[in-house]
């Protein structure tokens, strides 16, 4: 036999997650990841969600935890953490701590697994030894010519690889700043953990407790990957710069945001006193792009040609008849976050539809001929 150790049939996997995103969002993480295989879930509620509860109620294989005071008292003796961080990685510890599974990743509300092929055999191939599979994000990006349709429209986009010249050497200058290797939010992937060897779960990888007496070792995941919807609408993005530029005094001191890629994406925010339609604008800047860039970034080898379906798994779920999936639907739970969003919303489906029109009849340089202007401005 070639490897020193014969393979799992099939390894046991789960998913762990501290959230407060709108229901629909919450639903589609569990059903997706539960057709990929899951043999748990463990939802670690932010905020109580009742909603959400009645929905999964008789999900089997999904477990719901509210991290209520009761909860933090038992969890950590004290209060609630104030870092939404130490939150996520006592949450994380707590699930990887009961060895339900073999192997437990820990992701964002945001992030959906994907594998070319079964996740569950994939693991089980692992070879014994390796602690913990560093797996790549890929963020998704939307055609800047079609206004978004559905909650998961668009391609998935690669972070550069490392080793790559700058990305300041490939990309203009006004976009740059705001990325890291190339995406808007982060290229540092995730992580699947073994469980049952004393990890400390982190919110990209994990480290070695005192009790393994040795470093934690790991591979680079191949055909698996996260797909990362940061911003599961493009007014769900803008509404979460919103949100922290609100309590900026608090966030950002905290969290030291300041210079990273999402720290000036927030000092734009600042810069613009939250101003909406500056917001728009900084969302096409980043978050779309022409179908000419698309293609040439898929040339590149930067466009994750993999596919997911959430909302056929909600429906595979049986779970359709009970949440509404619909981009106006779920925009309408953004106005927990702010009083003014209905009118807000719908100036935002105004301008997108606008900018795709717009994107549609630009030149290769983003020129628009003054014979389409008018048509694109109606």
């Amino acid at each position: 036999m070639f490897f020193k150790s014969p393979p799992k049939d099939k390894a046991s996997w789960g998913v762990v997650c501290t959230c407060a995103e709108p229901t629909p969002l919450m639903v589609a993480f569990v059903a997706h990841h539960l057709e990929m295989g899951a043999h748990r879930v463990y939802l670690f509620l932010d905020q109580p969600n009742p909603e959400l509860c009645d929905i999964l109620a008789d999900v089997r294989k999904c477990e719901i935890i509210v991290c209520d005071a009761a909860y933090w008292l038992k969890a950590v003796g004290t209060d609630r953490p104030v870092s939404t961080e130490k939150r996520q990685i006592q949450n994380a510890f707590n699930a990887y701590g009961r060895a339900e599974v073999d192997w437990l990743a820990h992701v964002d509300a945001d992030e959906f697994l994907h594998s070319d092929v079964d996740l569950a055999r994939y693991l089980g191939a692992v070879p014994d030894g390796v602690d913990y599979v560093a797996v790549p994000n890929v963020e998704r990006v939307f055609d800047s010519t079609v206004a978004q349709r559905h909650l998961f429209d668009g391609v998935m986009r690669r972070p550069l690889p490392r080793g790559w010249i700058k990305q300041e050497l490939i990309f203009k200058e006004d976009v740059t700043p705001y990325l890291s290797r190339g995406l808007p939010a982060h290229g540092s992937g995730k992580s699947i953990m073994r469980t049952g060897v004393g990890l400390l779960p982190g919110i990209h990888s994990p480290r070695s407790s005192s009790s393994m007496e040795r470093r934690a070792t790991a591979i680079d995941g191949v055909g698996v990957s996260v797909f990362h919807y940061d911003g599961l609408t493009g007014l769900h993005w803008v509404m979460k710069l919103r949100r922290l530029y609100f309590n900026q005094n608090q966030k950002v001191s905290k969290h030291g945001l300041f210079g990273t890629p999402r720290g000036e994406q927030l000092h734009y925010v600042v810069e613009n006193e939250g101003e909406f339609d500056a917001l728009f604008t900084l969302h096409q800047m980043l978050k779309t792009l022409h179908p000419n860039d698309i293609e040439r970034l898929d040339m590149l080898g930067l466009i994750c040609r993999g596919q997911i379906d959430p909302l056929g798994a909600i429906e595979r779920l049986g779970l359709s008849e009970k949440v509404d999936m619909s981009l106006s639907a779920f925009d309408g739970y953004l106005g927990n976050w702010q009083e003014d969003l209905p009118d807000q919303r719908k100036r935002w489906y105004r301008l997108s539809r606008r900018s795709a029109r717009t994107a549609a009849v630009a030149t290769p340089d983003g020129a628009v001929p003054e014979t389409s202007k008018s048509l694109a401005e109606t």
